[in-house]
């Protein structure tokens, strides 16, 4: 039988370990932190404006109406108290952090905050006017953040493989790697798009029967994007430790997360446990001043560490689950033998 597998634990200690024993590995993501920080800002605000005002200007041509059903007008003044603020404080630049809308990029803990005060005053901002402007940077910025987080998951994968670290080797393997993300990035939102009808129709559908049926239609909802989440995690860790294409990765994930659903469950909600956890002392310090830099340093440092351990965590299940099929095909060869041997009664 092969020696059983790293746990939990062992991953996170090991995960530390390995940051501990390289700590250049936090430099990418604590870059893009100060970048979204004290760099410049783009800023998608003029459009948004536009189309508020293009909704307003729907809903008041609907105002004959709207003495029958005030719908229209209440529907357009909730949106513009959703969007207003997020557009007034949306950074286009942290879509780096988060490439195609998909968790595939460079731990980030700006991505979230997108301040207005930095240290010295407001920060730069460069303003987004037009749609076709925003669909473009917003696939250039994705496809940046998918690029380094092929040299950021590299690093790692070349650490927890080898403990060493091969620039050469790692420039070599980054565009094949940077690809193999993309095309998962493109499956990811195509698996997104396909499940969002059927989903959309199902909760205008639970609507005609009350708020306690779009609660379990929501509830089946978010049960669904974990699983999907859950089975397709490791798939990146396939492809760029293992060197896997992409459906051989992605069935490898789904393989091995079915053979230890329970410990990676776990390894899943002790990631989002401490992550967020730590998130909220890191987030204590004002954008506008200099002890960010303090919570900075620890996510890059403890972000890393979290996601050296999940690599860690694919090495060791992925060796055990192959000694263990290679174990269980020869127990059951060894079987069909004895039986073909056995005297015929």
């Amino acid at each position: 039988m092969p020696d059983p597998p790293l746990g939990v634990i062992a991953s996170l200690v090991s995960g530390f370990e390995t940051v501990n024993a390289r700590l250049e590995l936090v430099l990418l993501p604590l870059a893009l932190d100060l970048f979204l920080w004290l760099g410049p800002h783009l800023s998608i605000q003029p459009m948004m404006d536009k189309f508020l005002k293009l909704m307003r200007t729907l809903a008041i041509f609907t105002r004959p109406t709207v003495t029958q059903n005030p719908a229209p007008l209440e529907s357009f003044g909730e949106m513009r108290a959703l969007l207003a603020p997020f557009s007034a404080q949306f950074n286009l630049f942290s879509v780096i952090s988060q490439p195609l809308g998909l968790p595939l990029g460079l731990p980030s803990l700006m991505s979230e905050r997108s301040p207005n005060i930095i240290p010295g005053g407001a920060p730069v901002t460069w303003l987004v006017h037009n749609p076709l402007e925003f669909i473009l940077l917003f696939g250039a910025f994705g496809l940046l953040g998918l690029f380094l987080s092929a040299l950021y998951f590299g690093s790692l994968a070349q650490q927890v493989r080898e403990a060493r670290r091969d620039l050469r080797q790692l420039l070599q393997h980054v565009w094949r790697d940077w690809a193999r993300l993309t095309a998962l990035a493109v499956l990811g939102l195509i698996i997104l798009t396909v499940l969002t009808v059927p989903m959309i129709g199902l909760a205008s559908l639970a609507t005609l029967f009350g708020p306690i049926a779009v609660n379990i239609v929501s509830v089946m909802m978010w049960m669904v994007v974990v699983w999907i989440i859950l089975y397709m995690g490791f798939t990146p860790h396939g492809i760029i430790l293992q060197r896997r294409s992409l459906f051989g990765a992605l069935w490898d994930s789904m393989r091995l997360v079915q053979w230890s659903l329970p410990s990676t469950a776990t390894l899943y909600i002790s990631l989002i446990i401490i992550s967020f956890g730590l998130s909220f002392i890191w987030n204590i310090p004002e954008a506008n001043s200099w002890y960010l830099l303090i919570g900075l340093v620890g996510h890059a440092l403890v972000s890393t560490a979290l996601v050296a351990s999940t690599f860690i965590y694919y090495r060791d299940r992925y060796r055990w689950w192959t000694e263990m099929r290679q174990v269980l095909l020869a127990r059951a060869e060894a079987e069909q033998g004895e039986a073909n041997r056995s005297p015929k009664t």
